[in-house]
């Protein structure tokens, strides 16, 4: 029987059984292929042998690196997603078209990365415009929304003019046009060969990508092995870190947005503010004439690139901190908190209490590069200086009479008489700083030198070790007790 064994049975790779030691299988035979009534023989007769996929024994670099960064990003368990969904239900994820895989993915990157090139191109010349890295372009931009704006029908140009620039591109990389250096050659395709010397003029280019069919449409090797590809996935990664930092920069005022933010450094904005504030342009802006139009989209063209020259983008970035501009913004605080209490307590006086926060930073710390979390804290506050928390008194305070435990780690909140804290809010830190000649940072703090002395609105380790910040909650008196 052992003669029917055919000698060699080609089994696929991921098939193969782990054989167990030479030892063990000594004197054994392997046992015979018999085929049960309405069953099939396994292993197969080598008539008919399974097909096997080539594995390439090298791969490019940029392959080992895709399949490494892409593998470490997929979890270890990966759900499996259900095959079939009820009749009548649409799928949650429409644009599922094959299962989640690395091959898959590592795949289809590699594709994208050879053909993302002109999206990049694209993002290169608006920043070249919006940041005025050349000013010509800048001014022709400015100049061709101008225009637009008041002759709008030439937007019905744009797909012809589009497609002009297409044709035009690719006819002359089709048929190179003599320019000021000489007749240009056009790029040899990717995945093809140069037959021949570039002064042979009998040269030719060749193809050397093998015509077989099924073969997966993979990018060229010449193509992954480029400059090019790796200037995309360069790009792609600039491009990833920078739509990461939008979110995190634009998160917060959307939180701001969707509800109250509890932090003590933020602007209590509420629901209702919103509203209100969305309501005038919402009824005014379908109400305006055509010939208003115009002279809205005006400053949406013209405004970003202005607004992004070099010689106002340090204006720009200091107004929010510029004296005025804190002015208005507590101005505003205390009127949309105002707004948000209820009629009984908004007709009774209101006032503030505060109390001072003093820190210092840690000694082993001042000479590193950023600070460490938690270099600058209460606990590195020496004897006999400034008290972690402070009370700030002045004739119109509302705090009550100095008392024992009054200053230090806790303190005795106690107000006078007929004094109560509003009920809701809680304790606020004074990020406009209004109490500070040179200014506060984004968080409050003013910074001092170690006599408490020379403040400044910046951290300048070892020169500053002390800071300091202001926090206030509001109060209201009691007329009823009166």
């Amino acid at each position: 029987m052992d003669d029917d064994v055919p000698p060699y049975i080609p089994i696929p790779l991921a098939g193969v059984p782990i054989l167990p030691p030479p030892d063990a299988m000594a004197g054994t035979n392997p046992p015979p292929a018999v085929a049960q009534p309405g069953s099939a023989v396994f292993p197969p007769p080598p008539s008919a042998p399974p097909v096997r996929k080539l594995i390439p024994t090298t791969t490019s670099l940029s392959t080992n690196v895709s399949d490494l960064v892409l593998s470490s990003l997929l979890p270890a368990n990966l759900p499996k997603l259900p095959s079939n969904h009820p009749p009548g239900r649409a799928r949650e994820l429409t644009s599922q078209r094959e299962g989640l895989g690395l091959n898959v993915m590592s795949n289809n990157f590699r594709r994208f990365v050879t053909k993302v090139g002109p999206i990049f191109w694209l993002q290169d010349r608006v920043e070249e415009v919006l940041f005025w890295q050349k000013p010509s372009w800048t001014w022709a931009w400015l100049l061709t929304w101008t225009f637009i704006c008041f002759q709008p029908r030439v937007l019905l140009f744009l797909p012809t003019a589009v497609l002009l620039v297409i044709y035009t591109w690719l006819q002359e990389r089709r048929n190179p046009v003599p320019s000021l250096f000489g007749v240009t050659l056009a790029p040899t395709p990717a995945g093809s060969a140069r037959i021949g010397g570039d002064a042979d003029p009998n040269s030719y280019s060749a193809s050397t990508v093998p015509e077989m069919e099924g073969a997966p449409v993979v990018p060229p090797k010449e193509a992954e092995s480029s400059v090019d590809y790796f200037m995309n996935i360069q790009a792609i990664q600039n491009l990833m870190g920078l739509i990461a930092d939008v979110f995190d920069t634009a998160i917060p005022y959307l939180t701001l947005i969707g509800g109250k933010d509890t932090a003590p450094t933020s602007f209590p904005l509420s629901p209702s503010t919103v509203i209100l504030a969305l309501i005038p342009p919402t009824l005014l802006l379908p109400l305006t004439p055509a010939w208003a139009i115009k002279y809205l989209l005006l400053p949406m063209g013209i405004a970003p690139p202005l607004l992004f020259h070099p010689n106002f983008i340090a204006a720009i970035e200091a107004a929010p901190r510029s004296k005025r501009a804190l002015q208005a913004r507590a101005m505003a605080e205390e009127a949309v908190m105002t707004d948000a209490l209820s009629d009984d307590l908004g007709r009774r006086l209101l006032a503030r209490v505060e109390v001072w926060e003093n820190e210092r930073l840690d000694p082993t710390a001042v000479s590193k590069t950023p600070l460490p979390p938690g270099s600058w804290s209460v606990r590195f506050l020496r004897a006999g200086e400034r008290a972690p928390w402070v009370k700030v008194r002045r004739g119109d305070s509302a705090w009550a009479a100095e008392e024992v435990g009054d200053e230090g780690p806790t303190m005795v909140l106690s107000l006078k008489d007929n004094w109560n804290f509003v009920p809701g809010e809680d304790w606020r830190v004074d990020v406009c700083g209004l109490w500070s000649d040179v200014g506060t940072d984004a968080d409050g703090w003013a910074y001092s030198d170690d006599g408490w002395q020379n403040p400044s609105s910046v951290p300048d380790a070892p020169r500053r070790v002390t800071r300091r910040r202001r926090w206030w909650r509001r109060v209201y008196r009691n007329d009823r007790e009166l």
